[in-house]
């Protein structure tokens, strides 16, 4: 259980990198939680597409660490990529995973919000709503 687990975090990267999740990543009860509050699972759902729009090649998440146990999993990550241009912009993170029948029922994503350039941030939520 816990490689599996494991396997499905490193899904969760890969997915968020390359622009759209795996189909059968998440339970149909995901939960989300991010730095600026509760998000609703479709809108989550959607985050790889928005990134994948606003980065000219794509947001890069680099995982340092993964912890897993049981069904639980936390991640220590690094993002790196550019927007408008020539703006650089790198994060880091730290995700807690839930999971429920091998398959990631909860997400808590932590970042440092003073990294997010108001522009940027702009354009994420307008991305996202829009």
């Amino acid at each position: 259980m816990i490689e599996a687990n494991r396997r499905q975090v490193l899904r969760f990267f890969e997915g968020l990198t390359a622009g759209a999740f795996p189909d059968d990543l998440f339970a149909p009860d995901l939960t989300c939680w991010t730095t600026a509050g509760d998000m609703d699972a479709g809108l989550y759902r959607a985050v790889p597409r928005m990134l994948k729009s606003l980065f000219q090649d794509g947001l890069a998440f680099h995982i340092d660490a993964i912890i897993a146990e049981a069904d639980r999993a936390a991640a220590q990550v690094r993002s790196k990529g550019v927007f408008e241009g020539d703006q650089l912009y790198t994060n880091d993170y730290a995700f807690i995973f839930g999971f429920k029948d091998g398959r990631i029922s909860s997400v808590a994503e932590h970042l440092n919000p003073l990294c997010v350039p108001e522009a940027l941030a702009a354009r994420m939520m307008a991305a996202m709503h829009g």
